[in-house]
């Protein structure tokens, strides 16, 4: 049993430890056709911390293990070795002396208070106390009289010493990432700090609701009283009992346990956090003591002494005796923003004037803008560092400004406020914590639509924000990135460029969805190289180089001139010129890049180049050169001969609208500029990893023309490579039989059968339909039992339909099991393969002929039946061993 729980306890904890950042992506596994390379390097630093992050993890499992075996030691033993605790209250009910040291009894069912179901009973002294009620922070822990006066009495008084975070920072230890404690040789139980004294207690109870039963419509059900009603059925024993799930975690600064409750139908969460007391920090022997000291006087230990001026300068230095989170500029900040200000002109000096001069005469004529600038850096309440996550939004003191809390996996890591570095954390004061930071924070009140639509520079690219309707994503809640082109920017592009854009052409949603970014990217996350999604779906090469120039996109990218312009929602960074996806490059310079010249020439013997250049919202299928070359010159002569059906051959490969790979489904029927249905089919090439191999394991056929490439994006336009040329789809299977004189036989045995009019039918069918050779090969004894027996011949065309749109290029070399076997519309399953060779087989038979598609199916050729014809009770006189021609030419 400890053997399981421990191999259990090792694959959560390896789970537990995969940690990815989904803002950046360096190189890794990627895909080229069926294969899998790998184009990544060895990250020493994230597997040094993922193993230690491991090692922690796996440490809490094992240590739960041994509590648990320790309750079930303590639980085994007689009464009368547990300390009894008397009871104290005159109202307390008289328990069994074996009982007098439970201190409660968790898991009641129905009404029935304190009925023990068997879940656990938790002995006295099991249970932590806990203080839900008072204070932020709480008074530590006092040390016992005895303990004190030892101390006193031995001349040793405990040393209170100033504390000094990480440096540099690193923001995985604070926010979130546990210390390693665990020897993987050694499995004795690690310190639990938080027992110890000196830490303090947050209780927080989540009401999650009552269990209620929701309609079809996705309503609440009420009764008549407008009350909602439970659920029913299984979950009765849900509603009734009270279940109990406890998960707890450690990081550096604190121990949270969860424990999500289900008591009769009510759900309620309560999460538990220990913590070193404000006033002390964790160490490895537990919490100490350190030294605190007034918010000024922290300020001005910290270097950020003109700061603390400002604050001064604008009367509000009264604000520093509230319960606060600073985050203070540097000096070095605050000087490089004030010569920021000079440089703008907004500061006139007069002579020789120190600095602090500088800013006093400053804030004297706007002492309300001071206020503000100084106030944008505080929040109310105490934020540690390990309280901070990523997007994490904080309210300024006045309620008016934000402070964007974002980390990135940078090397090293970095964490920023409102995109400025956090350098020193958790500098404890007398009432609050003071974080240091790289540069000055203005007050960040409007979201990313006010600063596009206020500001003239951004005319051009408001109203092409507007007209792709995003300009709503961008004033509400939420966290992204905006690449600004100002309207200079803009008039770079070719007159012709800039006037299709803003007539609103298909280009302009591409275009717009690459300038933004689903998350907040502040310019301190871009070290080197590194790539990240813009809301198109497609990378976005970020880029600082050795001058420390910041350029946005591939090759020669357009260079940042204003960075980490903060809003509400998200950040914005000014660029010299647009950028400009693949997705919105015209449709015939995409095929052209896919050297996909042979159907270009067919397009431009068609007249039809113009006319697909226009084309908005299309789907192009697109034959491979091979495809085209392959075709045997007087079936291609036949088509170019005759401009009329080449065009309708050319105008069958485009689709309306455009269709990316994630929005094709099987069987999904695309509408075509040639007037035809064109079916689109995926087959699964390994069913049962289908869900674990990110669809590598999907073929993808268009006319059963196997698609080769996907999702080559252009302007209004998505362009699938097909490696066959598409064939127009003729009239219904049923026709097919009819029109084709080697089915004559089969042919009238589906009309006798009654199904040609199912067979017309929107489908889809594949008949594996036998050739009149097939049935005169027969014995003539089987024929003719056959041709006399209409039940008979019913079951061998039923048995020859599957319901199903089963394309020869989907068959699968390999197969799984039962994986591909095939239901006809009645009988036994047919299995489907292609064998070592290359034939493709349909039960005992070989697909001889691959047709192409009709309207509603497929008639494929095969030279045997899929039927066991033998006259059952017959005499075995002269009766041939096998039913099979092929089998009875070469065994006799």
């Amino acid at each position: 049993m400890q053997l399981s729980l421990l191999v259990s306890a090792l694959l959560v904890a390896a789970v537990a430890a995969e940690d990815r950042n989904a803002k950046f992506f360096d190189s890794s596994f990627f895909h080229d056709g069926d294969n899998v390379h790998w184009g990544g390097r060895v990250d020493f630093s994230n597997l040094r911390d993922t193993m230690q992050q491991f090692a922690s993890s796996l440490d809490t499992a094992v240590e739960r293990v041994q509590s648990r075996l320790e309750d079930v030691v303590e639980g085994s033993m007689p009464p009368f070795y547990r300390t009894r605790k008397p009871s104290t209250s005159e109202h307390s009910v008289s328990l069994p002396a074996d009982l007098e040291n439970v201190e409660a009894i968790s898991g009641t069912f129905g009404d029935v208070e304190g009925v023990d179901d068997g879940l656990k009973i938790h002995i006295n002294g099991d249970l932590e106390g806990v203080r839900p009620d008072g204070p932020r922070f709480e008074e530590p822990n006092p040390i016992p009289e005895e303990e004190e006066e030892a101390e006193v009495e031995g001349g040793e008084v405990e040393e209170i010493h100033p504390y000094t975070p990480f440096m540099p920072f690193n923001p995985f230890r604070p926010f979130g990432r546990p210390r390693p404690t665990f020897n993987i040789f050694n499995f004795g139980r690690r310190r639990e700090w938080w027992k110890g004294p000196n830490v303090c207690v947050d209780r927080e109870e989540i009401d999650e609701g009552r269990d209620v039963n929701v309609t079809d419509d996705g309503e609440v059900e009420v009764n008549a009283d407008g009350q909602s009603v439970m659920m029913s059925g299984n979950t009765f024993l849900f509603s009734f009992g009270n279940m109990q799930m406890t998960s707890c975690t450690e990081t550096r600064d604190k121990y949270s346990c969860v424990s999500r409750n289900s008591r009769r139908g009510l759900h309620k969460t309560v999460v538990v956090t220990y913590r070193c007391c404000h006033g002390f920090v964790r160490e490895a022997s537990g919490c100490t003591r350190v030294e605190m000291r007034s918010m000024g006087d922290t300020l001005q230990s910290l270097g950020a002494t003109d700061f603390l001026t400002l604050t001064k300068a604008a009367g509000l230095m009264e604000r520093l005796d509230n319960n606060l989170t600073i985050f203070a500029p540097t000096n070095e900040a605050l000087q490089e923003f004030t010569a920021e200000l000079e440089a703008e002109n907004e500061l006139e000096l007069e002579g020789d004037r120190s600095f602090n001069e500088v800013f006093y005469r400053r804030r004297r004529r706007r002492e309300s803008d001071t206020q503000a600038l100084v106030l944008a850096h505080m929040t109310p309440g105490i934020n540690y560092a390990s309280d901070l996550h990523d997007e994490q939004v904080l309210k300024s003191v006045t309620g008016d400004s934000t402070l964007r809390i974002n980390t990135y996996a940078t090397s090293p890591p970095i964490a920023t406020v409102n995109c400025a570095r956090l350098l020193k954390v958790d500098q404890h004061t007398t009432n609050g914590v003071v974080h240091t930071i790289s540069s000055v924070l203005h007050p960040v009140t409007a979201t990313l639509a006010d600063l596009i639509t206020t500001d003239p520079q951004f005319s051009i690219l408001a109203k092409l924000v507007n007209q792709a309707g995003l300009l709503q994503k961008l004033g509400g809640e939420g966290q992204l990135t905006v690449f600004a082109p100002t309207d200079a920017a803009f008039r770079s592009l070719p007159t012709l460029a800039l006037e299709a854009l803003l007539d609103n052409n298909a280009c302009l949603d591409a275009i717009v969805k690459n300038h933004l970014l689903p998350n907040t990217i502040c310019s301190a996350a871009v070290q080197g190289k590194a790539r990240t999604v813009t809301l198109l779906d497609s990378y976005l090469l970020l880029e600082r180089t050795e001058e420390d120039l910041l350029l946005v996109g591939e090759e020669d990218g357009a260079k940042v001139e204003a960075a980490d312009i903060m809003a509400t929602n998200g950040v914005m960074h000014v660029i010299d010129r647009p950028l400009l996806p693949g997705e919105a490059k015209p449709v015939l310079e995409v095929l052209e890049g896919r050297n996909l010249t042979r159907f270009l020439e067919l397009l431009d013997m068609a007249g039809m180049t113009r006319e697909v250049a226009g084309l908005r919202d299309v789907t192009v299928f697109a034959p491979s050169n091979k495809a085209i070359n392959d075709l045997p010159q007087e079936v291609l002569d036949g088509i170019t001969s005759d401009t009329d059906k080449l065009r309708e051959v050319l105008s069958y490969h485009i689709a309306t609208p455009s269709l990316q790979a994630e929005d094709i489904a099987n069987n999904h029927i695309a509408t075509t500029h040639a007037k035809h249905p064109l079916r689109i089919n995926l087959y699964t090439r390994s069913p049962l990893l289908t869900g674990l191999s990110g669809g590598r394991g999907v073929r993808v056929t268009a006319g059963c023309s196997r698609v080769s490439s996907l999702d080559q994006r252009a302007c209004g336009a998505v362009v699938h490579v097909v490696e066959q040329l598409l064939a127009l789809p003729q009239d219904t299977v049923v026709d097919h039989l009819n029109g084709d004189k080697k089915f004559s036989i089969f042919a009238k045995m589906v009309k006798d059968a009654g199904l040609e009019e199912e067979l017309r039918g929107e489908g889809p069918f594949t008949v594996l339909a036998p050739s009149d050779y097939v049935f005169r090969s027969l014995p003539e004894s089987e024929l003719s039992y056959l041709l006399q027996n209409a039940e008979l011949q019913q079951a061998l065309v039923k048995q020859h339909i599957l319901r199903e749109h089963v394309c020869c290029s989907g068959i699968n070399p390999h197969t799984w099991l039962f994986m591909d076997h095939k239901r006809p519309l009645e009988g036994s399953p047919v299995h489907v393969r292609r064998s070592s060779t290359g034939r493709i087989m349909a039960g005992p038979a070989r697909i001889t002929h691959c047709a192409p598609p009709t309207k509603n199916g497929l008639v494929h050729t095969v030279n045997n039946l899929l039927l066991n014809i033998h006259p059952n009770g017959r005499p075995q006189d002269r009766r041939p061993l096998f039913s099979s021609p092929g089998l009875e030419l070469f065994f006799g």
